[in-house]
């Protein structure tokens, strides 16, 4: 099964002809991607949809063990509710802080980076999806 891109630019879907296809797994990858970066309440067709981790305050974490068991949980049940292309989802959350320097070797910043790992099962093939692996940077936020 071959799916679209999201990115796919606004000049391409006026012109006749085939737009590029992505692999299942890809396009897997680009939704789960899309759910991890979108803000829990921020679409607003769907309150349910997105990431409850931007609602934290990370600075304030007391107990990392459990905030890393609560968003692991919290990822699974938004993946398991919204791709429905897999089942069995599996989340693993590795938080770390990564110093930035600059040139000089001086400390710019701290940041925490959420390595996010997706594990599960293609429905229409019966067969284990690849592990999928995102990045999340907070304090300050980005993704990569």
């Amino acid at each position: 099964m071959k799916a679209y891109t999201l990115a796919a630019p606004l000049t391409r879907l006026m012109q006749p002809g085939n737009l590029p296809k992505l692999s299942l797994t890809e396009a897997i990858r680009q939704h789960i991607d899309l759910l991890l970066v979108t803000r829990l309440g921020e679409y607003r067709f769907d309150p349910q949809l997105g990431n409850a981790v931007w609602q934290g305050d990370y600075a304030a974490i007391t107990h990392p063990t459990l905030w890393k068991g609560e968003t692991e949980q919290s990822l699974t049940e938004l993946i398991q509710h919204y791709e429905k292309r897999i089942r069995f989802a599996r989340v693993a959350v590795d938080v770390d802080e990564l110093e930035e320097t600059d040139r000089a070797g001086v400390r710019r910043r701290t940041r925490k980076r959420l390595t996010i790992r997706v594990n599960g099962t293609l429905i229409d093939i019966d067969e284990p999806m690849p592990e999928l692996l995102f990045t999340i940077y907070i304090n300050p936020v980005a993704s990569q």
